[in-house]
């Protein structure tokens, strides 16, 4: 039994539909604070839970039975965070599972100008210290973390975003859940870590380009202020610490952190990544 936290999320919607390709949807769990979230799953035959990070019982009940548990990072401050993912990783070893497989991030160093990096570098080592085999994956920075900018660029022409002299080897939610079910349910993951990048690390002005082809028409892109960024995002209503968050990462792509390509999608899906050229024309096209 295969079980996946925070499944109600996209990335767990989606790695649930890629491990539906490999495995019968019965030999896996979706566990989920409010579980009516995946009602359309359950029809499909999975297996669905409740099961809360801030509820060490339900997570204790959710991992009974299960071989491999897929615990994907939760949402807050780095503190909340941590707490959360010790929570898991504690109940999924008091239920006797073998194997725990985390999705961090790329970068979660020191001296990452992200402040959730902290968060994952504190549970990569929490997850090697506990006596469980373990794989972790690292994701790029999402592409369709810009799906808000890719539209206003299609619309107004202008492609705004800190740093877009700096290249980002932007990934899809699907490459990272194609990778996250062949990690799941092949062998020889354990005590591996995996960089899940695009195929290719692309500045803004070449995202910009991209963005004119579908357009039909000249797309720039400019260089906006973390300030201004900042603003931005707290005009449009996110919490404060979603706000700072969220900065402070897109500071972190501009210094070039999230910059290294990876080969790791080739090496564990055993097809090639998924081009952001390839993304924009299935979301964004006309």
């Amino acid at each position: 039994m295969i079980v996946i936290t925070a499944a109600s999320g996209q990335l767990g919607r989606a790695t649930a539909t890629a491990l539906a390709r490999q495995v019968a949807p019965s030999t896996v769990r979706l566990a989920a604070r409010d579980p009516s979230k995946l009602a359309a799953f359950a029809a499909e035959g999975f297996e669905v839970v409740r099961a809360d990070y801030d509820d060490p019982a339900s997570l204790r009940a959710a991992f009974e039975g299960v071989e491999t548990a897929l615990v994907i990072s939760g949402m807050g401050i780095d503190a909340d965070r941590l707490r959360q993912h010790v929570a898991a990783i504690d109940a999924a070893r008091a239920a006797g599972v073998t194997r725990v497989v985390y999705t961090s991030a790329t970068h979660p160093t020191p001296e990452s100008l992200f402040e959730w990096a902290g968060a994952h570098r504190e549970t990569e080592a929490y997850l090697k210290a506990s006596g469980l085999a373990w794989t972790i994956l690292r994701d790029n920075a999402y592409a369709s973390n810009n799906d808000g900018l890719y539209a206003h660029a299609l619309q107004t022409g202008v492609f705004g975003l800190p740093g877009p002299d700096t290249r980002v080897a932007w990934v899809t939610h699907e490459d990272v859940a194609d990778a996250l079910a062949a990690a799941l349910t092949g062998s020889g993951h354990e005590g591996r870590t995996y960089e899940i990048t695009g195929p290719s690390a692309l500045t803004g002005h070449e995202v910009a380009a991209e963005l004119a082809r579908l357009r039909g028409a000249p797309v720039e892109a400019v260089d906006v202020p973390l300030e201004a960024f900042a603003a931005h995002l707290a005009e449009a209503g996110l919490p404060p610490f979603v706000v700072s968050g969220v900065t402070s990462f897109y500071a972190a792509l501009a210094a070039g952190e999230y910059a290294e390509v990876s080969g790791d999608v080739e090496r564990l899906t055993g097809r090639p990544g998924t081009p952001l050229r390839a993304y924009l024309q299935a979301r964004h096209a006309r």
